[in-house]
């Protein structure tokens, strides 16, 4: 049966999966070793072929179990680096093979996260971006012309939105200055800048203030998340078959 990947971690020394911590469909975690060279940490569980065949509100409740297995390796005062929503392989020795193979790049992602969290924010403009126009009628007289003029002004807006949080984006960056090792931004259409900065989990508490202290410009509101592992920052880690970020369930599907 399929070995579900969780994360990779830099090895503990000793076996350091909590005693009866489970993930999805029930199943127990257990901890994978890479061996040296490699020298890597993988939690892992068992699941059955069909495990993943799921949808809608069972997507998101799954993701969550995902995400609750790499908080567990946060709880323990260890950066895990996450896998995304879905990542598995044939079998345990597919997923050794795999993570030897890219030990390299894993290590380093592991060095550059270690004793670290991220932290989600967004800048959400106070007026959100509309949706967009229908597409004309035939026949509507000028409709032609008219739909590519309101394409033209709903580009020229989208990057005026953009630059409004670029420029947000970064007077918070200037804000929370060396509290933050990385930085991590994307855009919606809407016009929400999310960032997710890699904190040191001994700045936490400074960062938090930096951020309650921030004003933001008259057209947004800066809405700060809770700290969760360096999804962001771990990219390289995935598995034969994309998964999806779990560290933002609404968005798998």
């Amino acid at each position: 049966m399929p070995t579900y990947l969780f994360c990779v971690l830099a090895p503990a020394g000793a076996e350091a999966v909590p005693a009866g911590l489970t993930g999805i469909g029930g199943t127990p975690i257990r901890a994978l070793t890479a061996p040296a060279p490699a020298s890597l940490e993988a939690w892992v569980s068992t699941i059955t072929e069909d495990a993943l065949r799921v949808s809608g509100r069972d997507l998101t409740a799954q993701a969550l179990l995902h995400n609750e297995v790499v908080n567990a390796a946060l709880a323990l005062g260890r950066t895990p680096a996450p896998a995304r929503y879905g990542s598995r392989f044939p079998d345990d020795a597919a997923c050794v093979a795999d993570l030897t193979q890219r030990a390299g790049e894993l290590r380093a992602i592991l060095d550059h996260v270690a004793g670290a969290v991220e932290i989600p924010t967004l800048l959400v403009p106070r007026e959100l971006a509309a949706p967009a126009n229908e597409r004309p009628k035939p026949g509507d007289p000028a409709a032609g012309r008219r739909y590519l003029e309101s394409l033209r002004t709903r580009a020229l807006d989208a990057d005026r939105r953009r630059s409004a949080a670029e420029r947000e984006a970064s007077r918070l960056r200037a804000s929370v200055g060396d509290l933050v090792r990385d930085e991590a931004r994307s855009f919606t259409a809407a016009g929400v800048m999310s960032i997710a900065h890699l904190v040191p989990m001994a700045a936490m508490g400074r960062y938090r203030d930096a951020v309650a202290t921030f004003v933001p410009a008259e057209d947004f509101r800066v809405v700060a998340g809770e700290p969760r592992g360096p999804y962001s920052f771990s990219s390289p880690l995935r598995s034969d078959r994309s998964g999806h970020d779990s560290g933002s369930p609404s968005h798998n599907g």
